[in-house]
């Protein structure tokens, strides 16, 4: 068997394909790439250095990988990066073009683009720099991914830069945010303990900055908690690239000096926290105890506070329902300062800063 001819086998014993396309307004199925269809597809890539990886790439997924190439840089934080390229037939003639991007020390960030035209696809993603992709603060850097699409009207246009998600590594804590959670929904906040780190985190650590952010609910070894951020592009990515910064400079800090100084620091701003918890509740009961006030006085029939007293309760329930985030009815716990020496749980679960 020639090496052509083992190219043009399968890459697995299976021939259930993944892609698919529409033809005659019908959904078919793609079939593994041949060994013709890599030689189409990686000739613009060759053109500019780039290698095919066929060990790491998936024939029958129609998913291309290509080998690691290896920057230098003036700038000793991004000297020595590695970029990867990954191609991905979506459907017939549209591809998605993911260039990632790696530090020496870890940080990795995603550009995403997609479209039909592969030379444009490499255009649109080398025109955006290593150092657009990572914030720093002090030595912690945030890589930052972005969803490219082109930019309308001129050509040669800077391409538009969406956020998708951010990640830094702390000491001991893992900060990821997702912004890619659809048009005027809020990002999700993952805070991971790294192995070996047991850490007791009070909830409202990142709602104490501002009316914005949202307390952390724990969900098994992590914790959970989202920030608000506008609708539209470029303001959303602007928004969401800020309150990554100022999350991970927040965390940096407060990690770094004993739990009690979060309580001296955020005295008002927990207060604040707590109010802002409280708020579906006491508006519950304001309604409620003005309800039994006006059933209590007697209202007529013709009164018009008649009829906003029975068709309030399925209105409330509709404005609940339509909202992005549905309020939660709880009474939080009051805050106050910790007696614990650091973040750093206690191995038999006794005593924290948690509270």
């Amino acid at each position: 068997m020639t090496s052509d001819d083992a190219l043009d086998e399968p890459a697995s014993g299976t021939q259930a394909p993944v892609a698919r396309r529409l033809r005659n307004g019908r959904r078919t199925a793609l079939q593994p790439l041949t060994h013709h269809e890599i030689m189409r597809l990686i000739e613009p890539f060759i053109r500019r250095g780039h290698h095919v990886d066929l060990q790491a790439s998936q024939r029958i997924e129609r998913r291309l990988t290509f080998k690691p190439i290896s920057h230098d840089s003036d700038t000793p934080a991004y000297d020595g990066a590695c970029e990867r390229l990954e191609l991905e037939n979506l459907q017939a003639e549209t591809y998605r073009l993911t260039r990632t991007l790696t530090l020496r020390c870890g940080a990795a960030a995603k550009l995403t683009t997609e479209g039909e035209d592969l030379g444009a696809l490499l255009d649109r993603l080398g025109s955006v720099p290593l150092q657009r992709l990572f914030q720093w603060v002090g030595a912690i850097p945030i890589a930052q991914s972005y969803r490219l699409t082109p930019a309308a009207g001129s050509e040669g246009a800077a391409p538009h830069m969406a956020l998708t998600a951010a990640e830094a590594r702390l000491d001991g804590l893992t900060f990821a945010l997702n912004a890619d959670t659809g048009r005027g929904y809020p990002a999700e906040i993952e805070l991971t303990p790294q192995a070996e780190h047991l850490l007791d985190l009070p909830d409202d650590l990142l709602a104490a900055l501002g009316w914005d952010w949202r307390v952390l609910r724990r969900r098994g070894t992590m914790w959970r908690a989202s920030v608000r951020a506008p609708s539209r592009e470029p303001g959303r990515s602007r928004r969401i690239e800020a309150a990554s910064k100022a999350a991970v400079a927040h965390l940096a800090r407060t990690l770094a000096e004993p739990p009690r100084r979060f309580h001296e620091r955020f005295r008002w701003a927990r207060w604040a926290v707590v109010f802002r918890r409280t708020i579906p509740l006491l508006f519950s009961l304001v309604l409620l105890v003005g309800g039994l006030a006006l059933t209590l006085e007697g209202v007529s029939d013709e009164s018009p506070f008649r009829m906003l007293l029975f068709n309030f309760p399925p209105v409330l329930l509709l404005v609940f329902f339509s909202m992005r985030e549905l309020p939660r009815f709880e009474i939080p716990p009051l805050p106050r300062p910790s007696r614990a020496p650091s973040w750093r749980k206690a191995q038999n679960g006794a005593g924290g800063p948690g509270a």
